[in-house]
Order: structure tokens, then sequence, then C-alpha cells
């Protein structure tokens, strides 16, 4: 009887120290996957970073002898037409009494104003944005203690010399052509929506496209972040229109 004891316990103990064993190198391997996971974090950012100066040397490279480009652009009301895609908004806008009167309001203070910069500087913009990923959210805020969405664009665009600029984001939505169609919606084109918050405004909350069908912003509860134009679940709905202030 005592050897059959024996013999059970020597197999729980196994048991065990085989189970404590087999913890101990999922922790381990969970610890050097995080590790991992953290430095291919830090190596796609600074990929990415490489890729936008290559980017912007690549185009400033293909436009040597083009005539130069003023940084500091003078905002004038000259109304765009290329791409301008006012006259759909208007009409969408009408199945909505509340959203329609709020947009009347909004087009009397000027809309589609001209606003000229260069896709290079536009980069250099995104580029600057993206620097302050992660920051919280201070509703007034312009710095990397705490921004909010259209501080975002204000500092991004100042600190590439461009700043006849406005400081909120329903200002912002005044300059460049109106885009509504979300697949027409290109790198560099500014994004405006509306009922993200209780306000009379109309434009609410603002963010920059980078590119695949994603925007640069302010979340007011995550902070400086990238997000889906297209997102079902929140974007899409509250999205008005875009705007292109590329040259």
């Amino acid at each position: 009887m005592m050897k059959i004891n024996f013999f059970f316990l020597v197999i729980t103990i196994f048991i065990f120290s085989a189970c404590s064993t087999s913890k101990k190198l999922l922790v381990n391997e969970v610890k050097l996957l995080k590790k991992e996971n953290s430095f291919l974090i830090k190596e796609n950012n600074n990929l990415n970073k490489k890729l936008i100066s290559l980017e912007i040397a690549l185009e400033e490279t293909s436009n040597e002898n083009a005539p130069l480009i003023n940084i500091n652009p003078t905002i004038d009301v000259e109304l765009l037409s290329s791409v301008s895609q006012l006259s759909d908004l208007e009409s969408f806008l009408k199945s909505d009494a509340v959203l329609n009167s709020k947009f009347r309001s909004f087009k009397n203070g000027g809309i589609e104003k001209n606003l000229k910069i260069s896709y290079s500087n536009m980069k250099r913009v995104i580029a600057t944005a993206k620097t302050y990923m992660g920051t919280s959210h201070v509703m007034g805020g312009t710095s990397k203690s705490g921004i909010d969405c259209s501080g975002l664009l204000y500092v991004s665009f100042k600190a590439n010399g461009i700043t006849n600029i406005p400081r909120v984001a329903q200002e912002f939505a005044r300059y460049g052509s109106i885009i509504i169609n979300i697949n027409d919606i290109q790198v560099g084109d500014l994004i405006f929506f509306t009922n993200t918050y209780k306000t009379s405004k109309f434009v609410t909350h603002a963010g920059i496209c980078i590119g695949n069908g994603e925007f640069i912003h302010t979340s007011s509860s995550k902070g400086v972040m990238i997000s889906r134009i297209n997102d079902p679940y929140y974007w899409r709905k509250k999205f008005l229109f875009a705007t292109r202030v590329l040259n």
C-alpha cells in the first residue's frame, strides 16, 4: 500500500512540476512577444517617417525647375470649382431640416475660400501632426501637454510656415473645395464632421486625410489618433464633407 501511495506521490509531483514549467514557458513567451511587438511598432513609426521624407524629397527633385511656392500664402475668398461637390452637399442636407438650417447659417459666413498649399508642404503638415500621436485631448489646447481637434490642424500648419489659418474647426471648413464622396477623398484633404457634441455649430470636428481612407485627428476620449473615415460605428454617421486645399 505504501508503494502505491509513493508511486502516486511521485506522479503528482511530476505533473505539478511539468505544469509549473509549462506556465513559466508561456509567461516568458508572452513577455518576449510583447517586447518584440513594441520593437516592431517603433520600427514601423521610424519607417513611416523615412517614407514621408523620401516622398517629399522625390517630389521636390521632380519639380526643381518649377517656380518657388510661397509657404506663407494669403487666404482670399475666390471660389474653387474644379472638384467642388457643393451642390451635392446641399441636395443631401435638404433631408435634415435642423442640419440644413445650420448649413445655411454656416454658408452665409463664406465657403470654398481659397487656401493654396503644395503637396510637399501638406506632407510635412501630416508628418508634424503624427508627432502628436497619443497626446491627450484638452479643449482649447495647442501643445503636447494637451490638444483639441482644430488645435492639431492649427499647430501642424503653423509649424510648416502656413500661418494665415483659422483656429477652430468650423472656420477651417470654409477653405477648399467641398467633397462629399468618400471615394474621392485624397491625402491632404481636410475632413469635417457634425454632431460630435452638443452645440449650435454646423461643424464640430476636424482631421486630415493621410491616405487609405484614414485620417489623423484628436479624439475626445483617446487623444491624437488615426481612424477610418468610413467607420460604420461612428465616424461615417458623423461625416459631413472634406475640403481640398491643395494646389
